[in-house]
């Protein structure tokens, strides 16, 4: 193969793979539903966990545990049910303005999950 034609075939590779990295690292945090990959908001009374968003930088959760996250007089509560247990930001599910700072939430299986 000629040294052009080489340097071809090498450029058009590169290309394609930066091309499907950075498809892939946009891809919205989300299910075709519209559902979030990290779980579901619920409600207060549900949660098993109260945290500060501006005193607290991680927390340690069981898949489906609920926590209500506080940031002055605001309050949000989110039930992480993820699909891949692993750390997600707590900023993915917050609304919009509710913290700035990131928060890591640590989600480990249950004991009635297989995996």
């Amino acid at each position: 193969m000629s040294l052009v034609k080489s340097f071809v075939l090498a450029t058009f590779s590169a290309a394609a793979l930066l091309s499907a990295t950075a498809a892939l690292a946009s891809q919205p945090d989300t299910f075709p539903s519209g559902r979030s990959h990290f779980g579901v908001p619920n409600t207060a009374e549900q949660a098993t966990k109260v945290v500060d968003v501006r005193s607290t930088k991680s927390i340690d959760l069981v898949c489906g545990e609920t926590v209500t996250f506080r940031n002055g007089d605001k309050t949000f509560s989110w039930r992480f049910d993820t699909v891949n247990h692993g750390k997600v930001d707590a900023r993915k599910v917050a609304p919009a303005g509710f913290m700035t700072e990131p928060l890591m939430v640590y989600v480990r299986a249950n004991d009635y999950e297989r995996n």
